[in-house]
């Protein structure tokens, strides 16, 4: 890992054998002209003598100049927002020593952004963003990485064998004190690594929750997925003309056939509240929303085509480029048919392109993938194997849900700064796909204590939005973690978390 001082003691031997579980950081960035390096190699300098010369001091001199030296780094964001990623601590433990502003895959000189670091990847992948505000960690590359093209093997390789990476092991690992394994830096720093977060057991405050929130149009997320998974965008027509020609073929074990543009129904669309969950959403992710859609519900169609609920065994929902990844099961379908729409339009408008304009099919409590995009074909069939429905993301370590139930913070960024003695809002999701959530809990200290807030009954169809009200005590940095409990006694494994700090 480089440093910024000159000084600060030996590595561990490179010969501590890597475990499996764990992957690289972040690439360094390519250097700008040349005309842009000299002041950069002038600051560089300045900043190792000055290093040096706190090597010299003693006493409360040197405690003195090196407290002023190593402190934190505070930046401001363009909405003013102040930020501080990194704890206060009287020993300078977390930067002269750890140096953690130098460590981890957004750290000074690799990715800007961990989504963008994506678009660089020598194939194509599905381009993420994020709503809410909710910043994006490495949590948001694991889970998916965990069933398919791992993650420990390929980000090692994907870094010592660039040009533009100059770290070593330490730049994106750290070394548990316990049990001398490395773990991943971005994910342990707060709990493990750093000194200096105020711990507040039994942390109370004012706990509120709602299911009619409503997520605005412009935070509303989705992205395009492949049968592939190459994440290859289209560019379709989202004409007028686009809406008013697009047919539906009802094919299969039904008793009439038949072929349908979306205006037939138009005398019998609903409007409804619900929830999309994305498949992927990773723990601590913000990909969902709680939309108003309108659209056609399938019992319509279903009663239109004459389905036998004992002649099929399956709803296959084919998209116009092939896509029949995740077929529905009959029970599914018999149960929730009335809320299983053909969605044409959200909160009040068509659909975006992305969204699968003209139409998509929203299959409620089940994960994004489930809900296709550009339905061309509903085809109830009696498949040789019965399909079930896509329950979740299992951690291959701990047999656990990933992302079953999950939570998010949402609006503030990490290192957020707040005023002493005013009280600060939080706001969140909760959410466990067709496992109704009853209870979020809420963690200051690391997890070491949770006090419980019981929902009651929730309604399955929406998500849980939260809101906790705490008023700090004293200056210092906080963890705030957050987790949701399932009507099956299921427990977010891997809390949501925002590190902020007051003063």
């Amino acid at each position: 890992m480089k440093k910024r001082t000159l000084a600060l003691v030996g590595a561990v031997s490179g010969t501590l054998a890597l475990s499996a579980c764990l992957w690289a950081c972040a690439p360094q960035q390519s250097s700008p002209d040349e005309a842009a390096e000299q002041p950069q190699q002038e600051q560089a300098e300045a900043t190792a003598d000055e290093a040096k010369r706190i090597q010299t001091l003693q006493g409360a001199e040197k405690n003195e100049a090196a407290n002023a030296y190593y402190a934190p780094v505070v930046t401001e964001k363009e909405d003013g927002t102040r930020v501080q990623m990194i704890p206060n601590d009287p020993y300078m433990w977390n930067t002269a020593i750890l140096g953690g502003d130098q460590r981890g895959c957004e750290a000074e000189g690799c990715h800007a952004s961990i989504l963008d670091a994506t678009q660089l990847l020598p194939a194509t992948h599905p381009k993420l963003w994020n709503p809410y505000n909710v910043d994006a960690t490495t949590k948001f590359c694991y889970m998916c990485h965990s069933k398919a093209l791992f993650l420990q093997d390929s980000m090692h390789a994907i870094h010592m064998n660039s040009d533009e990476f100059e770290g070593d092991c330490d730049s994106c690992h750290y070394i548990n004190p316990k049990t001398g394994e490395y773990q991943l830096w971005d994910l342990v720093k707060y709990d493990t690594a750093y000194m200096g977060v105020t711990p507040v057991a039994n942390v109370d405050g004012d706990f509120s929750f709602t299911q009619d929130s409503i997520t605005p149009t412009d935070q509303l997320f989705y992205y395009w997925e492949n049968a592939d998974h190459k994440g290859i965008t289209p560019d379709n027509d989202t004409s007028q003309e686009a809406y008013d020609s697009w047919e539906i073929k009802v094919s299969g074990a039904v008793d009439n056939e038949l072929t349908f543009k979306l205006a037939d129904f138009e005398d019998q669309m609903v409007e409804r509240v619900m929830k999309l969950d994305c498949q992927t959403n990773p723990p601590g992710g913000a990909y969902i929303m709680n939309a108003e859609v309108k659209g056609i519900p399938l019992s319509a169609i279903m009663e239109k085509a004459g389905v036998d609920p004992a002649s099929y065994n399956a709803l296959h929902s084919i998209a116009d480029d092939g896509w029949d990844v995740y077929p529905l099961p009959q029970e599914y379908v018999e149960a929730l048919k009335d809320d299983i729409l053909l969605v044409t339009e959200i909160n009040g408008e068509k659909l975006g392109m992305l969204q699968g304009y003209p139409v998509q099919l929203w299959t409620p409590t089940l994960g994004g993938a489930h809900y296709t995009k550009r339905p061309v074909e509903l085809k109830f069939s009696q498949d040789e194997k019965a399909p079930v429905y896509f329950k979740g993301f299992t951690n291959p370590k701990t047999g656990e849900m990933f992302n079953k139930p999950n939570t998010a913070v949402f609006n503030y960024a990490n290192g957020t700064i707040f005023p002493a003695g005013e009280p600060i809002e939080f706001e969140g999701f909760a959410d466990a796909y067709e496992v109704p959530v009853t209870a979020v809990e809420i963690s200051l200290d690391k997890g070491a204590t949770w006090t419980r807030y019981d929902l009651g009954e929730t309604d399955v169809m929406r998500w849980v939005n939260w809101k906790f009200v705490y008023t700090p005590e004293k200056p210092g940095s906080y963890l705030l973690k957050v987790r949701a409990i399932g009507a099956d006694g299921s427990v977010s494994t891997d809390p949501s978390q925002l590190f902020f700090n007051v003063e």
